[in-house]
């Protein structure tokens, strides 16, 4: 495609000339001959600092935010916000295949990836094709590809959607973060189904309060237009702003009476849930082995979404009895051991609340919780003590240890995670493995043993690098002594 063909209706300064574009990055790495090197800013680096050795590498036309130099080899555009017009040129390069799929977008604190899994399963048993962007990666007919973030730059997200096009898929849903709509990745999708979770304090080192966290989500449901549906959780506070600020058509779910799908009576067990739900003149009878209310919730917004669509109830029910576990969501491994280990991938305050509430409600009364966690370097650190706290006041035991500490100092994760105990019921054990073979080994048959953080994340990152680390390996290859 032809530069000036790419920035029409752009407002740009710079001479974009005829030049053949046969690649757009924002990487200089991957700069090649013909290719388009936008220059962003990143969390750590400025791409403006790497325009010549994309220039060295063969790049045909920058374009950048007017820190660029002043050469006339190739064309330089210059734009306002770097980021916005990447959205834009990627959308138009690909060919906008967001037009022509079924973008089911969600977001929210907690939830996105559970509900991303159930409504992809409830796809395939009607007899949809679906894809699926978020944590877990990129899901294609052919299989799953780790990406490495929630929600991946433009660029990449329009080239996974022309993906899904040129393999004839219809539908796709996203997982799409906070980050995500503040910096711009999904602008240029059309979005056509919204789906609003919760929203709980998290993120807030980069988003500073709630208010502005909260703001970043709502943009994915202004930005919608009447003839696009809302789907909103009415048991979170900010359901109501949402609802009457997004100009689509709004369907509410929730525990709420007065919400468009809730529950008429469920039966919670540790093996699972039965419930009977209503949505207008529709009944749902379901049964499933995920465990818990906010489970509960996450299928709700699933079979609003479903049902919306014109999936018959029947299909939805038979896809509920035969969903798989949601991978590293309250998932039970198998170990050589008494008692039972789940992982899960909690990694906030709301999160753990909602996780401990469940199996304390749902667990024998002689069963004992032991926790084993961690928290993330270089990111939010109030909540750090905050998850001690929960964990300290549900479980009988705690471990602490290393969770992706990144350049963060560990010494200084674990002196702010401590600060929540109130109690000497823990133990710091840095090594991660360690600390999981340690609870192993102390367990009994009336142990639950709850490791949290990672799910089934498969590497351990210290400093810049990533390290393979498995706690499901770890789990699955242990063996108990007695």
């Amino acid at each position: 495609m032809q530069l000036q063909e790419l920035v029409k209706g752009m407002s740009y300064r710079g001479n974009p000339d005829n030049c053949e574009i046969t690649a757009v990055t924002y990487d200089s790495r991957k700069v090649k001959a013909g290719t388009l090197f936008v220059a962003i800013t990143g969390f750590k680096v400025d791409g403006h600092d790497y325009i010549y050795q994309a220039i060295e590498n063969g790049a045909a036309a920058i374009l950048s935010n007017g820190r660029s130099p002043g050469i006339k080899t190739i064309p330089i555009i210059q734009v306002e916000n770097p980021r916005i017009a990447l959205s834009q040129i990627s959308a138009q390069f690909y060919g906008n295949p967001s037009e022509s799929i079924n973008v089911i977008g969600v977001t929210g604190t907690n939830g996105k990836t559970s509900i991303a899994h159930i409504l992809y399963h409830i796809l395939q048993v009607a007899g949809y094709t679906c894809g699926t962007m978020g944590t877990l990666g990129f899901r294609t007919p052919t299989g799953m590809m780790n990406t490495g973030f929630t929600t991946p730059e433009s660029v990449e997200v329009h080239q996974m959607l022309q993906t899904l096009n040129v393999a004839g898929v219809d539908n796709v849903v996203m997982e799409i973060s906070s980050h995500a709509l503040d910096l711009h990745r999904v602008k240029d999708v059309d979005v056509d189904v919204a789906i609003f979770s919760n929203l709980t304090p998290e993120h807030l080192d980069f988003h500073g309060d709630m208010e502005s966290y909260f703001k970043s989500k709502l943009k994915l449901f202004t930005e919608l237009n009447a003839s696009k549906t809302a789907v909103i959780n009415l048991d979170d506070p900010y359901a109501e702003r949402i609802s009457t600020m997004t100009p689509a058509r709004v369907i509410t779910y929730g525990m709420n009476h007065k919400a468009d799908i809730h529950p008429l009576e469920t039966k919670f067990s540790i093996n699972g849930l039965d419930s009977k739900l209503t949505f207008g003149e529709t009944e749902l009878l379901i049964q499933s082995k995920l465990l818990g209310e906010y489970n509960l919730s996450n299928m709700m917004s699933a079979f609003a979404v479903s049902l919306a669509m014109g999936i018959p109830s029947h299909n939805i029910e038979r896809a509920i009895r035969s969903l798989p576990p949601i991978p590293g969501r309250l998932e039970k491994i198998t170990c050589d051991c008494p008692g039972k280990v789940f992982i899960d991938y909690a990694h906030t305050p709301d999160a753990y609340e909602k996780l401990f509430y469940t199996l304390t409600k749902l667990k024998r009364k002689k069963d004992k919780i032991i926790t084993i966690f961690g928290c993330g370097g270089d990111r939010d650190r109030v909540k750090r003590s905050m998850m001690a706290k929960i964990s300290e006041a549900y479980s009988t035991f705690s471990y602490i240890t290393l969770d992706n500490p990144r350049t963060e100092p560990p010494d200084q994760i674990i002196a702010d995670i401590i600060q929540g105990f109130s109690t000497p019921n823990y133990e710091i054990i840095n090594d991660r493995e360690t600390s999981l073979e340690t609870a192993l080994s102390n367990m009994d048959n009336d142990s639950i043993l709850l490791v949290l953080g990672k799910g089934r994340e498969n590497y351990q990152q210290i400093g810049m690098e990533k390290f393979y680390y498995s706690d499901v390996k770890i789990i699955e290859g242990f063996q108990y002594a007695g």
